[in-house]
């Protein structure tokens, strides 16, 4: 090597960024390399002394999109169905079922009609754990929803009956427990309990008014923990409770506004959504607006229905409006089941069907990375890369970024946590760009290691199950050693970084 200091010497008065030039052409030249490896396919090594500051090499990864056309099953969003049964009785095949099946999430409803003027017994409330453990052990989540009556049809609900304020309060008391130990596998809870279907109208008790309402929804915020959501199916009843269009401002700050959602069981079904807005124009403006705002913050789903109860429905079913207003409403879940034969055989025969699919919820596709070559043990790893959400809506439930270091040799795995990093904010239509810094433990083994990222449950019950995690939309590479990764549930960058 000291003929190549002699080399760089002789060109003193040459200017700096030339010199450094020159001299990575001498090593090269002399067969020497800062990291003793050559970058893999889809990788190319940059100079990190302008880009990090740090003076070591980054690689870059090159990275390919999946394309608009490959549907992803993520958690927490998209199609899902009915479970078989009420979730009391949620079987292993059901569960299975679904998952085989790419639903992420089962619509469970829990009936209570037997109990309208009791407590509910122990047995069911054993019975409620051990559904919640069928999802866990298969990979989905659930959508309860609590109801004292179910109607049959959308025109004979007017006599059902729910319970007394008083019981409902002392059922969801009696719930809590039970829904606060198994939060992890519950995506939302609709609020249910009041009137017919638990939709919070019709009540045999008066219960939507505003004080008996108000306290269901106190009570039933209080049953899961601050990061859940409850969904809410009537515009008027959030409206009254928070006034004004609820921005960024507050999402995710754990208080009853931020996690007061909307869901809309007549999604297109009429003008007024059966019932769901206003019959005055300009009213059902503002209320659409608000919903609107607020699903931005909040999930939004629900299904589409059969506008029997609404002589002059104009339902909207074609392509143009499911896509408009999947986009307007940032719509995060949806009924693949109900309405089949008035709204999704329509959007198959438009050619829609799978475009609302894919487009349900978040898309996430890694755009950029980049990372250190290589570093001492006990050292940081420094990770820098972008995110794109072409999807309507966000991420909702809490999680977790996590950057893996599979050693090449002995296959030992090193999970480095990103704590400062939120994917619930990486919103609908945006970029995301972060630099991590993350210490790699000073016990961990020198040599190669494949990099991957991954972002997991937040859940500690789930954030080890890869199928919790959520998959970016960026194609299996082999040319790029690029890939997918089930058992991992991480994205395998195709790059490596040496320990030392």
């Amino acid at each position: 090597m000291s003929s190549l200091f002699a080399f760089a010497a002789s060109f003193a008065r040459v200017p700096a960024r030339l010199l450094v030039l020159l001299m990575a052409l001498a090593l090269s030249a002399s067969g020497c390399s800062s990291s003793g490896s050559t970058p893999a396919s889809g990788v190319a090594a940059t100079d990190a002394s302008a880009a990090a500051g740090a003076g070591s090499a980054m690689v870059s990864v090159r990275l390919t999109q999946a394309g608009d056309q490959v549907a992803l099953s993520n958690p927490e969003r998209g199609f899902y169905r009915w479970s078989w049964s009420d979730l009391p009785q949620l079987q292993q095949m059901d569960a299975a079922n679904a998952y085989a099946n790419g639903y992420r999430m089962l619509y469970t409803p829990v009936r209570l009609d037997a109990w309208r003027d009791t407590a509910l017994p122990e047995s069911l409330l054993t019975q409620l754990d051990q559904a919640f453990a069928i999802a866990r052990a298969n990979g989905i989540k659930v959508i309860p929803r609590f109801v004292y009556n179910y109607p049959a049809g959308e025109t004979d609900y007017h006599q059902a009956q729910d319970a007394p304020l008083e019981r409902v309060l002392a059922h969801i008391a009696q719930l809590k427990p039970v829904l606060r130990r198994n939060a992890d596998v519950i995506a939302l809870l609709q609020a249910g309990f009041i009137g017919a279907w638990g939709e919070w109208h019709t009540s045999a008790y008066q219960l939507t008014e505003v004080g008996p309402r108000t306290q269901i929804r106190d009570a039933l915020l209080d049953a899961l923990p601050a990061d859940h959501f409850i969904a809410f199916r009537y515009t008027g009843h959030l409206m009254d409770w928070y006034p004004g269009t609820p921005t960024e401002a507050i999402a995710f700050n754990g208080s009853a506004n931020a996690r007061s959602a909307f869901h809309n069981d007549c999604f297109l079904a009429s003008d007024t959504d059966v019932g769901t807005y206003s019959e005055d124009p300009a009213t059902a403006q503002r209320e659409r607006e608000a919903m609107a705002a607020r699903a931005r913050i909040t999930p939004f789903g629900g299904e589409t229905c059969n506008p029997a109860d609404d002589p002059q429905a104009h339902p909207r079913t074609r392509c143009e409006d499911v896509l408009g207003e999947g986009a307007r409403y940032a719509l995060s879940y949806l009924n693949d089941e109900y309405y089949r034969a008035l709204f999704h055989d329509a959007w198959i025969e438009g050619g829609c069907y799978e475009q609302v699919q894919r487009q349900m919820g978040y898309r996430l596709t890694l755009t950029a990375a980049s990372h250190s070559a290589e570093l001492a043990r006990g050292g940081e790893l420094r990770l820098d890369f972008t995110v794109r959400n072409s999807g309507w809506s966000r991420p909702f439930g809490k999680r977790g970024v996590r950057v893996l270091l599979r050693h090449r040799g002995s296959g030992q795995v090193l999970a480095l946590e990103a704590s400062a990093v939120d994917p619930r904010r990486w919103t609908a239509g945006g970029s995301f760009s972060h630099e991590l810094r993350l210490p790699v433990p000073s016990q961990a083994g020198i040599g190669a290691y494949d990099l991957y990222l991954a972002l997991p449950d937040g859940a500690a019950s789930l954030a080890q199950d890869p199928r919790y995690a959520i998959q970016f939309a960026n194609a299996d590479d082999a040319s790029a050693g690029q890939e997918w990764d089930e058992g991992l549930g991480a994205f395998k960058l195709g790059s490596t970084v040496t320990l030392r």
